[in-house]
């Protein structure tokens, strides 16, 4: 079987074999994580270090809350992956007498959620745990394997069918449909149920086919509260609860001198292309009678957010607009620069919003990235 070279595995093992360090590996459900983590073990002979936190005698060994009988239960594997940890209720601190006993110990954790994971171990960790964060497949990482040629071929594809790695080895379209209607059922929302009492993924799902056809286009709270029937604060709360499980990131408004820019807006998108297919319910060619221009916009941009993890680069992101007037679709600021950026599916010149702000941030021109020169962007 086909296999994609994850870019941050060689960071993962470069910090691997330090003492007193723990690997936090963070992602959406079936991004590849668990993949990624075996791979690790299977490099190192450490096979039988995999353990699942879904299992109950692992929570029970992690809940005793002593370094001896978790070393007993774990064994003396080179790595321990802990597949899952966030389902382990206070795991950051089993975690710290475990290493604080144990420093010679090298552990993975991988989370699909950052509800309680991030909480539970910034505090007891703090300076002890590198975070990494896995990302359906990259365009960069489709190009090692398959080359550059292939993106081009399969653009259209990828901006329908996404890129988690189940759908890049489905066997035909219609498989890869199957599999990402399946995904996006409540199998992508098990996380959030464990929290506030969520029982309804009728109400989630709602707002996502909300965001889903608004993508690309600045969000209100108010207007998605009247096209799901719940009050504005209840949509705000379900979308926190829905970044945090890593379906949806947002973009906030940049806005530092001008009395007209909107200052308080926001964009959401999603990880993956794929999860907008599938709670529209819409697979049909993007290029032709559809509007591209959301679909292509939540690809470059999840693209690029690829793009900068993998070359370390920290950049914020976000969007620009005036009121009652254009926008630059991303901009981003780094080391003190800022970079105006326009996401176009069809070649085009940047709109007179883009002169503006060249005109009143002393930027360079405005890049427009289109399918004809997307590749540096991302690769």
């Amino acid at each position: 079987m086909k296999e994609y070279i994850r870019n941050i595995e060689q960071d993962i093992k470069k910090r691997l074999f330090e003492n007193g360090k723990i690997i936090v590996l963070y992602g959406p459900r079936q991004v590849g994580k668990t993949t990624l983590a075996k791979k690790i073990l299977r490099n190192y002979d450490s096979e039988d270090g995999y353990f699942n936190c879904e299992d109950q005698g692992v929570v029970d060994a992690l809940l005793s809350h002593r370094a001896i009988v978790m070393k007993a239960f774990f064994g003396n594997s080179k790595i321990i992956v802990l597949d899952e940890a966030q389902t382990v209720k206070n795991i950051g601190r089993s975690l710290k007498i475990f290493i604080d006993a144990y420093p010679e110990m090298n552990i993975v954790a991988t989370g699909s959620s950052s509800f309680d994971l991030a909480n539970q171990l910034n505090e007891p960790l703090t300076g002890r745990h590198y975070e990494y964060f896995l990302y359906p497949i990259s365009f960069s990482e489709i190009a090692k394997t398959d080359g550059d040629r292939v993106l081009f071929e399969n653009l259209s594809a990828r901006l329908i069918y996404g890129s988690y790695p189940e759908i890049l080895l489905a066997k035909s379209l219609d498989d890869a449909k199957e599999k990402l209607k399946s995904l996006s059922t409540s199998y992508l929302y098990k996380d959030v149920f464990k929290f506030n009492d969520i029982k309804n993924p009728e109400v989630l799902t709602n707002i996502l086919r909300a965001l889903a056809y608004q993508v690309g286009n600045e969000v209100s709270m108010t207007e998605i509260a009247g096209l799901v029937n719940i009050d504005k604060n209840t949509v705000a709360s379900y979308i926190r609860l829905l970044e945090q499980a890593f379906i949806i990131y947002r973009l906030p408004s940049f806005a530092r001198n001008m009395r007209n820019e909107i200052k308080k807006g926001k964009k959401f998108y999603f990880y993956d292309n794929g999860i907008i297919a599938a709670l529209t319910d819409n697979f049909s060619d993007a290029t032709t009678g559809r509007d591209v221009g959301g679909l292509w916009e939540n690809l470059m941009i999840g693209e690029r957010l690829k793009y900068n993890q993998s070359h370390n680069l920290y950049k914020t992101l976000y969007f620009w607009r005036l009121k009652n007037a254009g926008e630059i679709d991303l901009i981003e600021e780094f080391d003190g620069h800022i970079y105006p950026f326009e996401i176009k599916w069809s070649k085009s010149k940047a709109g007179a919003s883009g002169h503006t702000f060249q005109k009143e941030y002393g930027t360079e021109g405005v890049r427009v990235i289109n399918k004809d020169n997307f590749i540096e962007f991302v690769k």
